[in-house]
């Protein structure tokens, strides 16, 4: 049986996309592959850096802005400089691909004819969004000759939008879980393919649902990729009420640490900086 030729559009994200990543590199099997991927900034195309990190300002005590620093620096300085003495940067998309030998193809459009065009000589099957910054365009969604597959930490059509994880626990979920769904241009539509759910955890973070969904997402790629070369994917019932949200403001951040809710906390550490799920 022929394999499906798989190429990832994600974004260079140091917690918890390379654990992604990896899971599915070393879930090859006898019915997919990775051909080719593409790694975007975090910020939105039409927004920078700097309103990237005001978006979170929004959201996050001081305490927590010092906690994801002090993540951010173990990860992108201290691995950093590790790498370049021969130690394997787990933390680094790119260093998973370069180990993994994984051709990257480079733009600062997905939707651009030149971009395109090399997308069509890699005669690609599958196109898996991973949180990628970017809306896929039309003719982007139709070049894979099986379709696009967006994985979205929530439980669609529940938390359509961003910063899924902060609006799970805003709005008092009972159950966290991840979707995977067929893309079409209308953001987070489509016919959803795999969902599963798990209980809330204890407790919980807005960066611990990040890597739970992240965790169960991993899995369900990997199922879907299996179940779609041998066969065509159904399409699922949600049984969720859809919602819509965009980044929280100020207030809504307020509010959230009133009610005792957390973005992130130093026991996070311990899934937060894992190597692997």
């Amino acid at each position: 049986m022929k394999k499906l030729r798989v190429f990832i559009v994600s974004q260079e994200e140091p917690f918890y996309i390379p654990k992604v990543i990896r899971y599915l590199v070393d879930h090859q099997n006898e019915n997919f592959e990775i051909v080719g991927a593409t790694r975007l900034q975090p910020h939105r195309k039409n927004k920078t850096m700097k309103d990237w990190l005001l978006e979170r300002t929004q959201i996050y005590t001081y305490w927590e802005l010092f906690i994801t620093t002090c993540f951010f620096v173990y990860c992108k300085i201290v691995y950093k400089l590790l790498s370049k003495i021969g130690f394997d940067n787990p933390f680094s998309v790119k260093h998973i691909y370069a180990k993994n030998l994984i051709k990257e193809v480079v733009t600062d459009d997905i939707n651009s004819p030149f971009y395109l065009t090399k997308l069509r000589g890699l005669e690609i099957d599958v196109v898996l969004s991973i949180s990628p910054p970017q809306l896929f365009g039309k003719e982007l969604l139709n070049l894979p000759k099986k379709g696009c597959l967006n994985a979205h930490g929530t439980l669609l059509p529940r938390h359509r939008g961003v910063f899924g994880s902060w609006w799970m626990l805003f709005d008092g979920d009972k159950e966290i879980g991840t979707t995977i769904h067929t893309m079409v241009e209308k953001l987070d539509d489509g016919e959803i393919v795999w969902q599963k759910e798990v209980p809330m955890p204890e407790n919980a973070t807005q960066y611990a649902i990040a890597y739970h969904t992240k965790k169960i997402m991993s899995e369900g790629l990997v199922e879907t990729l299996d179940e779609l070369n041998v066969g065509s994917l159904d399409s699922i019932k949600s049984p969720y009420k859809e919602s819509y949200h965009r980044a929280p403001s100020k207030e809504e951040g307020n509010n959230f640490h009133k009610s005792g809710l957390r973005v992130v906390t130093f026991k996070n550490a311990k899934l937060t900086l894992s190597k692997s799920f």
